[in-house]
């Protein structure tokens, strides 16, 4: 019954159900056509372009592993390459030197990445800021250390040869690896979505807030902070699992401070805190050397291998910088503005639900 006092006309709320639902279904929509395009992306792209493909997706799944560390419990890492090593070298000696199937040792990378950041969590606790991020980057050095020995003791040779792993087929061209390397990315995007919206990740938000406030809260900072530094690691090493395997050579030298600086770079142009902002970051950041590479023999100019490895480093620098400076919230937020007007056109007012 519609009651006889109400101010405003019935067909106005029964206007924002309806504009609701349309939403919802254009939603829907967009998403069906996502899925169909990134099924059928290995068909579109040459293997060239499919091979950067899955290096973004692993690189995805490392940058969310780090976000969730530096983003949300706002714990400086400089320690990523030394994570990547630990799930790559897992890896090696799980897969390619002891011969166990493929997924048992990336669940030996996870394992093995989550007691590291036990190791690194269990000092940093007593520790704020820059002085976390020099404890990580001891890491760096011990682990970078410690597999540079190894491989030159054990292994006897420039790297570990891995084998090619299989799950339903053999996975040695990128085709089929991107179809495994796509379902673990969303299923690691997920998983942080809604870690993000749970208990645990509101718990490592009040603790980078205000750790005194969140303590009279009854939360345990040093919990929030060593669950912080565990799963990260878990993420991480997962993605360098996944890396010495699809590269499919394993070396110590891969994983110098540059690819941890790359890493830390990804979620500061993506959005710090952001999910969608380490998927847009670890893409972009992919294929930014070699859209350079393509620009600069467009024009003409020819360089040499290191003068090229410098214009990178100096683009990645430049990209930091212009994005601390005009846009710290990175290419998340600038999606979310294009998003908005979007949806904003052509009305004049922000709706409610925009401005979430």
């Amino acid at each position: 019954m519609i009651s006889v006092f109400s101010n405003r006309p019935p067909t106005l709320e029964i206007n924002h159900f309806e504009r609701q639902r349309l939403l919802r279904g254009w939603e829907w929509a967009w998403l069906a056509a996502g899925l169909i395009l990134l099924l059928l992306w290995p068909f579109i792209v040459n293997s060239f372009w499919l091979h950067l493909t899955n290096l973004s997706l692993i690189a995805i799944i490392g940058a969310i592993g780090l976000n969730l560390l530096s983003g949300n419990a706002r714990l400086v890492s400089l320690g990523q390459a030394a994570l990547l090593a630990v799930g790559g070298f897992t890896a090696g000696v799980v897969g390619g030197q002891l011969n166990l199937p493929f997924f048992v040792s990336l669940f030996a990378a996870l394992i093995t990445g989550a007691l590291t950041g036990i190791v690194v969590g269990i000092p940093s606790l007593r520790l704020k800021a820059i002085y976390v991020a020099i404890t990580t980057l001891a890491l760096h050095y011990g682990v970078t250390t410690l597999v540079s020995i190894y491989q030159a003791e054990s292994v006897k040779s420039a790297g570990i040869i891995m084998p090619l792993p299989r799950v339903i087929v053999e996975l040695s061209q990128p085709r089929p690896w991107f179809y495994v390397l796509a379902p673990i990315a969303a299923l690691v995007t997920v998983a942080a979505l809604n870690l993000q919206r749970s208990f645990v990740g509101r718990r490592w938000i009040a603790v980078a807030d205000h750790e005194v406030a969140a303590r009279s809260a009854g939360i345990s900072i040093s919990k929030a902070k060593l669950s912080a530094f565990v799963i990260s690691s878990a993420i991480v090493s997962l993605a360098g699992a996944l890396g010495a395997y699809y590269e499919g050579v394993l070396t110590a030298e891969t994983y110098d401070l540059q690819l941890a600086i790359v890493y830390l770079a990804m979620i500061i142009v993506g959005g710090v805190g952001s999910v969608l902002g380490s998927i847009l970051g670890a893409l972009l950041l992919t294929f930014l050397p070699y859209l350079l590479d393509v620009l600069l023999k467009f024009v003409g100019i020819v360089l040499s291998g290191g003068s090229i490895n410098g214009l990178h480093s100096v683009t990645y620098g430049a990209l930091i910088l212009g994005f601390l400076l005009f846009e710290p919230l990175g290419l998340a937020a600038i999606w979310h503005r294009i998003r908005n007007a979007a949806m904003l056109w052509p009305l004049k007012y922000t709706p409610l639900e925009a401005k979430r």
